[in-house]
Order: structure tokens, then C-alpha cells, then sequence
């Protein structure tokens, strides 16, 4: 019974999470386009995976002002998802995917560094799926 109501609690809270989120965005000025990036890990490597986006690519897209929304699964198909807002015009990430990736070597330590991490990371995929969305407006901020 308790566990019923936990499970009911969490999914009201869910639900009031997201419609925080999203009613602002039906006012917005101008729709905003996002990269989602749905990664899947091989079996037993997920956590590790996990770590590496928490403990290094999270700093590093806070080092550029990068506003990604990411979600780690604990349950279904994929283990994480992130929304990266996107310049559909540019094709590219905001800020640029050469910008992160400037960041990255920078706290990395360089870029011989930096692409051992991404080289390591990518390797423990099983599976990643990339599409580009649009929202009514900003969630939160592209810049």
C-alpha cells in the first residue's frame, strides 16, 4: 500500500515538474529547436557512462553557458536523454559543438586528453539515436 502511494506521489510530482517546465514555453516569443540525443550503453556500463556525462561533459557545458536538459532513465529502452538547444540554421549546437569541445580540452587537460574521454565514453555504447525537435518556445534560456 505505501509503495502505491510512493509511486503515486512521484508520478503527481512528475506531472507538476513538467507542466512547470512547459506551460511558460507556450508563451514564449519564438519556437526553439533542440538536438536530442538518446544514448544507450552495453550491458554493465551504464553507470560508468552516467559518471563521465556528470563528472566531465555537465561541467563543460556549464563552462560554456550550454543550457542541456539531460534525463537519466531508470527504467525503458535508453539510459539517458538530452536536449541540447539548437541553431537549425547553423546545424550546430548553441553554443557550437567546437566551443564544447575547446571547453573540454581545457579541463581535460588538452586535446590529446580530451579525445581519449570522448574516444572511452563513446566506446561504451551499445546504441545512441540523435533527432532534431522544436518546443513552442524556450524551456530555458539557449544562452
Amino acid at each position: 500500500m505505501e509503495r502505491r502511494r510512493f509511486a503515486a506521489l512521484r508520478a503527481v510530482l512528475g506531472i507538476a515538474v513538467l507542466v512547470i517546465m512547459v506551460i511558460p514555453s507556450a508563451f514564449a516569443d519564438e519556437e526553439q529547436s533542440y538536438l536530442v540525443l538518446y544514448e544507450k550503453f552495453k550491458p554493465g556500463k551504464a553507470h560508468e557512462g552516467i559518471k563521465i556525462i556528470k563528472e566531465h561533459f555537465i561541467p563543460t557545458d556549464k563552462k560554456v553557458g550550454r543550457k542541456v536538459i539531460p534525463f537519466f532513465f531508470n527504467t525503458g529502452e535508453w539510459d539517458t536523454v538530452a536536449f541540447f538547444p539548437y541553431d537549425a540554421s547553423r546545424k550546430d549546437t548553441i553554443p557550437s559543438f567546437g566551443d564544447w569541445w575547446a571547453a573540454l580540452a581545457q579541463l581535460e587537460g588538452g586535446q590529446e586528453q580530451a579525445k581519449k574521454l570522448f574516444d572511452h565514453f563513446m566506446d561504451l555504447h551499445s546504441d545512441t539515436r540523435s533527432e532534431i525537435s522544436t518546443s513552442p518556445g524556450q524551456i530555458m534560456p539557449a544562452k
